[in-house]
């Protein structure tokens, strides 16, 4: 058909005039084309219905269009109809058995089953005659995820990239698996072969960066950072994470400097995250003044980064702007009210202000939120025994005994807390059984409690359990 009007409002001429004659209730007719462009419109405004029921009516029109056959498959699929979707997939394969947008359609449709050995089967027979077989492969590698074979997701992810080495989704998708096995190293040499064989490739040298910082091998990860800014002096997120490295380097000064390069270059969100990050730096700096300047902006570009509130309420708690810090600190926790992290900073606040009940509840509530946590039943514990409540601190280590189990760091807290309480007898029990899990982990305890080293049994049992 030619086209007769212009398009109104980026409604496809093909839309408008199916819509005024359906809505005259005449005859409607057009090619294949058309009905595609009808149909795939109804699909962008997620009216899966409406075309499910034009694809109905253009297969009777244009009984032998295979592609309308597949569009009203999917259709099927989308509205909850697999096995109906599958059965006519099987018409369209005995009509064009080569086709591979076929199976393509008919492995998405097994794995909204999760039938994904299926899928699997029916991916591979598609990549026999795909133009794109490296993206077939990206599809198999998640079937395979699905099932948790995750030497299989790597093994056609090395598929797909050694087809296209430009396959960003499998590059991404190959650093998320290793990310997420904690497999630093195997991640490191997966990188560093697909570099051996394309060596300009911008994606490959920033993932590589990024496996070197899961390693924590940063001066390694600036240098991959800065071979793909070589490749590609735009590529931004190797820019940020270049500062990112250099933060985590505690090189503060020079992330800054990063993180005020890329300012006001990819949006207002972007810019956001990026001003949270200099505020970061400025903490750490100990510059609470500068880092509450970045934090506030962030805040006013994106109202939802916790991270910049809290960051906030941490910097006025410095200042010395105490009722102001903990406002922003409850903003940061109505976003996410059950942050264990968040609640240990608000009741250390609290302790500092000698509002006890409040602080308590705020502990509390994090215990509840995250009972298995280690970490938080001490942080309780230090903070009741740095305002001087060694009984409470003790309740509360023995109850983490009991409900979580025996560790050093637990025993350590307890016998120090005995026997800065006199109870000698309990404290060398205690003592004894932390020095016998991990002797080196006392130096730790001494330091934060330095009273003990004027306790001589305290010292003592520490040269009869010492193995060096």
């Amino acid at each position: 058909m030619s086209n007769p009007k212009e398009h109104i409002e980026d409604i496809p001429w093909q839309v408008e005039r199916f819509q005024e004659l359906t809505k005259k209730q005449q005859s409607v007719y057009f090619d294949v084309e058309d009905f595609e462009e009808i149909i795939d419109y109804y699909v962008y405004n997620a009216q899966y219905k409406e075309a499910l029921k034009i694809t109905e009516y253009a297969c009777k029109l244009h009984p032998a269009s295979i592609n309308l056959m597949l569009k009203r498959a999917q259709l099927l699929a989308s509205v909850n109809k697999e096995n109906h979707a599958l059965e006519l997939l099987s018409v369209v394969e005995n009509l064009e058995p080569t086709n591979h947008e076929i199976f393509l359609t008919k492995g998405a449709i097994y794995s909204q089953l999760h039938n994904y050995e299926k899928a699997i089967e029916e991916y591979t027979k598609a990549a026999e005659d795909s133009d794109e077989p490296d993206y077939v492969y990206c599809n198999i590698a998640f079937e395979y995820e699905n099932m948790g074979n995750f030497d299989k997701t790597i093994e056609y992810l090395t598929k797909a990239l050694e087809l296209n080495p430009g396959n960003e989704l499998a590059m991404y998708e190959a650093a998320y698996c290793f990310d997420l096995l904690s497999l630093n190293q195997e991640s490191i040499d997966f990188f560093d072969k697909l570099i051996n064989r394309h060596p300009y490739s911008t994606e490959a040298w920033f993932n590589l960066g990024l496996s070197y910082i899961n390693a924590e091998l940063y001066e390694k990860a600036l240098e991959c950072f800065d071979y793909a800014l070589a490749i590609e002096p735009d590529h931004n997120s190797s820019l940020f994470h270049s500062g990112y490295a250099h933060s985590l380097m505690g090189k503060f000064e020079d992330a800054i400097k990063i993180y005020h390069s890329l300012l006001d270059k990819d949006g207002d969100d972007t810019d956001a995250m990026i001003h949270y990050y200099i505020g970061e730096c400025y903490e750490k700096l100990e510059d609470y003044k500068n880092a509450r300047i970045y934090y506030l902006e962030a805040t006013h570009l994106n109202s939802e980064i916790t991270d910049a509130w809290i960051g906030l309420g941490v910097c006025e708690n410095e200042l010395g702007n105490i009722s102001i810090a903990l406002k922003n600190i409850q903003k940061g926790l109505d976003l996410d009210p059950d942050n264990t992290a968040y609640l240990c900073i608000l009741a250390d606040i609290y302790y500092q202000e000698e509002m006890y009940e409040a602080a308590a509840a705020a502990y509390e509530k994090a215990i509840l939120s995250s009972p298995d946590e280690e970490s938080i039943r001490m942080d309780y514990a230090d903070a009741l025994a740095e305002n001087g409540f060694y009984e409470k601190a003790s309740e509360i280590l023995m109850k983490a005994v009991e409900e979580i189990a025996p560790s050093a760091n637990l025993y350590y807290r307890m016998g120090a807390l005995l026997f800065l309480r006199s109870r000698n007898k309990d404290g060398a029990f205690f003592l004894e059984e932390a020095l016998t899990m991990d002797f080196d982990k006392h130096l730790a305890i001494m330091e934060q409690y330095p009273e003990l080293n004027n306790n001589q049994n305290v010292l003592n049992l520490i040269n009869l359990y010492n193995p060096y």
